[in-house]
């Protein structure tokens, strides 16, 4: 894996950053900065795929066809691509995951970029609601499964126990519920990841306050990297990775419940890496939870580095 291209990029630049064969996508009706996205990735490629993953069958569906993730050769045989842009605004961690992954597995590897684009800011809860510190934000309905990513699943058990890495954003219960359900048996050291610098002044501090009480926990130490930085991700976990090989843990679990950048480092450390085993909650996301378009990021790597 090798980054290529991590940049800020106007909307006339983004229209010039090469002709992709696909672009895949996902929910694009969310909110203001899905629509800009999804049409900037429409825009540079000549097909337009669609892609949504179903956590509860463990499927994936793209421009159409659905098939297990068991099976993702089946189905991008019929997409041969030398280049392919993913819409990381819209796509979902696991849709982005599988996608990665499918392509892979196609020889030669094609050339692979991805558009980011920032809100301008997020929604508020309504006026009366109960607010505490750290939970400002109108963001999710709920979340639909708790559980692991087949492909990319790794056993843990009373001989295989596991370093916690989870990045985090505004929805402090996100990692609570998780560590509540292993109740500290397979999990023997956490480590939260929080964005910073953020993408706008303040936003690390909501992400601190709505996380605070996971400060308090012994086995928990606290890491940072760049929020719009997937490489600053990547190589946090090649250096968790490190760690594990020299202490008497064997397990790498990974939350990414962070920034979309901070999950695509996650991702993209997933295909080069069998030891690490990602973990996610499917949250249901609300309509128009964030407002405006700020600044666009664009990356590329080299799937075949």
């Amino acid at each position: 894996m090798r980054f290529l291209r991590q940049d800020i990029v106007s909307e006339g630049e983004a229209a010039h950053v090469g002709q992709f064969d696909v672009a895949f996508f996902g929910r694009d009706d969310l909110d203001d900065r899905s629509r800009h996205s999804a049409a900037l990735s429409r825009a540079v490629a000549r097909r337009h795929c669609p892609v949504r993953y179903d956590a509860a069958a463990f499927t994936l569906t793209v421009d159409g066809q659905t098939v297990s993730v068991n099976d993702l050769e089946d189905l991008f045989r019929s997409i041969r691509a030398q280049s392919i842009l993913l819409d990381a605004t819209t796509l979902e961690f696991p849709e982005i995951l599988y996608v990665l992954a499918a392509y892979r597995m196609q020889s030669p590897r094609p050339h692979c970029g991805f558009f980011y684009v920032e809100p301008d800011g997020y929604k508020l809860k309504e006026a009366g609601a109960h607010v505490v510190p750290g939970s400002a934000f109108d963001l999710s309905q709920g979340f639909k499964e708790r559980n692991s990513l087949p492909l990319f699943a790794r056993l843990l058990s009373d001989t295989n126990k596991a370093h916690l890495i989870a990045f985090l954003g505004f929805e402090g219960d996100r990692l609570m519920r998780e560590l509540d359900g292993d109740d500290g048996h397979f999990y023997r050291r956490v480590s939260i990841v929080f964005g910073i610098p953020p993408f706008q002044p303040s936003w690390d501090l909501h992400a601190l306050m709505a996380n605070s009480s996971l400060l308090e926990r012994q086995n928990t130490n606290v890491l940072y990297c760049g929020a719009n930085n997937p490489l600053s991700a990547y190589r946090l976990l090649h250096e968790a990775h490190a760690g594990i090989a020299a202490g008497d843990l064997n397990r790498l679990v990974v939350a990414p419940f962070g920034t979309k950048p901070m999950a695509l480092g996650v991702a993209l450390y997933c295909l080069d890496n069998e030891v690490l085993s990602p973990i996610y909650d499917h949250p249901v996301r609300k309509p128009d939870r964030t407002f405006g378009v700020n600044r666009r990021h664009w990356y590329e790597v080299d799937l075949a580095r």
